[in-house]
């Protein structure tokens, strides 16, 4: 366990209207994308957390949390998540993003310290909030921020302190940035997960 003191938050709370279907129950190795994930890396953390809307799963080992609010925003199943999180931190990761590398979560856990409240990858000059760690005690400047009709993922970040990780060190772990790679349509499932 590379994680210790971290929960895995999967978001499985998306309309996946590009998709179609919802993107959490798409068929991949070891069952449904959930599972892929839970398979490749639910060992590295503490426990597993899933967040979402009407989530028609049913794992014994994963903790299973429905969506607190009722805003249609990431924000929501991550304050969620860290609302039942028995661990001080939180890996969020959405469900659509299967090949996140250990390396890359060690690396972001590494950095991860009591005086910063999120660390984040830079990958192509963009942020990545939903493949990022945060503290679970910065849920109230996420609860303020949506009571304040904010909607965008980063958009509390002014109010809270965070490292960004930068591509040259990530790109040492995961060359090609395969990490970050997000199944938002058919054609992108057909081409990254069933080639």
């Amino acid at each position: 366990m590379i994680s210790k003191g971290t929960s895995l938050l999967i978001l499985a709370g998306g309309a996946s209207s590009r998709m179609g279907c919802p993107k959490h129950l798409l068929p991949a190795s070891g069952g449904t994308m959930v599972d892929h994930i839970i398979n490749r890396l639910g060992s590295l953390f503490t426990e597993i957390i899933i967040a979402g809307r009407s989530l028609d799963l049913s794992r014994s080992n994963v903790r299973i949390v429905e969506d607190i609010r009722p805003e249609q925003s990431p924000l929501v199943g991550i304050l969620s998540g860290m609302k039942v999180s028995s661990t001080s931190n939180v890996f969020v990761l959405g469900c659509d993003m299967p090949f996140v590398k250990p390396g890359l979560i060690h690396l972001l856990t590494s950095r991860k310290e009591d005086t910063n409240d999120v660390v984040i990858p830079v990958v192509r000059g963009y942020l990545e909030p939903l493949c990022a760690i945060y503290s679970c005690s910065i849920s109230d400047r996420i609860t303020q921020y949506l009571d304040s009709g904010g909607r965008k993922v980063t958009g509390f970040f002014q109010t809270v302190s965070v490292t960004e990780v930068r591509e040259s060190e990530i790109r040492l772990f995961d060359p090609l940035l395969k990490s970050f790679t997000n199944l938002n349509t058919p054609s992108d499932y057909r081409n990254y997960y069933l080639s």
